[in-house]
């Protein structure tokens, strides 16, 4: 993938991930009290879909300017941590330590989310990643920028 096209692409995720708060935002301005169990569905897939389209950016980071990317059972925490590891002579970091963190959390939830049944999903256990996800979703796009400055983004 050329640097026009990496750039493209990145646009594009960013803008899904634009969509994503949006989305969440509306989930959120509906809930009274406690969402019912459609809702933290909703929500669920929200979060889910959240941390695939950062992975989708780090993928396509991974295979255009790293030229390697990780495979095998632990793949989506490795890429996570390739991302915020900086490649000599290749690359600064992409991510920050506290950015990291915060991602890791959202990683965490994809794993479960995709191996429970959304019935099993508690609403206590989502609020935080609900709360932080607009602020997760300014630091991704913001750190992006920032290692991007040389005129890619």
């Amino acid at each position: 993938m050329d640097k026009k096209d990496l750039e493209n692409n990145i646009r594009v995720e960013l803008e899904n991930l634009e969509r994503l708060a949006v989305e969440m935002k509306k989930i959120k301005s509906r809930i009274i009290d406690e969402p019912d169990f459609v809702e933290i569905r909703a929500i669920g897939g929200i979060l889910h879909d959240f941390y695939c389209c950062v992975e989708k950016i780090f993928e396509r980071i991974a295979l255009s300017i790293d030229g390697k990317m990780p495979y095998g059972e632990d793949s989506h925490s490795r890429l996570l941590l390739q991302m915020a590891s900086p490649i000599e002579s290749i690359r600064k970091e992409v991510i920050s330590p506290g950015l990291f963190r915060e991602l890791k959390r959202y990683l965490r939830f994809r794993h479960l989310f995709r191996h429970i049944y959304g019935f099993e999903l508690i609403w206590i256990q989502l609020i935080d990643l609900v709360d932080s996800l607009d602020e997760v979703k300014n630091k991704v796009q913001s750190e992006l920028n920032d290692f991007f400055s040389n005129g890619l983004l």
